[in-house]
């Protein structure tokens, strides 16, 4: 992406990609806990409610989708929060491993995303201005998590690539 450019002050294309994961761990670290709390509220909103018995059937169905979705939203919001300390951590003590991992976590993130856009088609298709709300969501997700992959990808090269010549430097061949 950027130019590998060494001053005496170090690598300026290091510290532009040493800031952009900075800034998407922090994207996706308040977007994950954003929609930890607004699915919490529903499911809080379901114990509030003490039995189903006491509901009619189209508010218990409702309520047992709540609930059967637990899995399926807080596993990987609470993945996305882990990894992305993992990508702070990876970046800050200049961790490599730790940075493929999250960026494998993202391409692998960015398939399910895929995949469940496919599969929600059908339910969506009955009301139009969902399908249009679903496609901008999916398109937007797409292109954060396209430039998530992006720059952890450019950031590993060039922190290998720095690592390489500090090692080089070391064992006096520079």
């Amino acid at each position: 992406m950027f130019r590998y450019h060494t001053s005496q002050f170090g690598s300026c294309a290091l510290e532009i990609h040493k800031t952009l994961c900075y800034f998407f761990a922090g994207v996706n670290i308040f977007l994950a806990v954003d929609l930890l709390t607004e699915y919490l509220d529903d499911i809080f909103k379901v114990f509030e409610d003490r039995t189903l018995a006491n509901l009619d059937q189209d508010e218990a169905i409702e309520h047992s989708v709540v609930l059967a979705a637990f899995g399926f939203v807080v596993g990987p919001a609470v993945a996305n929060i882990i990894l992305a300390i993992l990508l702070i951590v990876g970046v800050y003590q200049r961790r490599p491993m730790y940075v493929r991992i999250f960026r494998s976590f993202i391409f692998f993130q960015m398939v399910v995303v895929c995949i469940l856009s496919i599969f929600s088609y059908k339910v969506i298709l009955e009301h139009e201005s969902s399908f249009i709300i679903m496609l901008l969501v999916l398109a937007i997700t797409i292109a954060l998590f396209g430039a998530e992959a992006w720059i952890a990808s450019d950031y590993y090269k060039l922190l290998m690539e720095d690592l390489r010549q500090e090692n080089l430097e070391t064992i006096g061949y520079l």
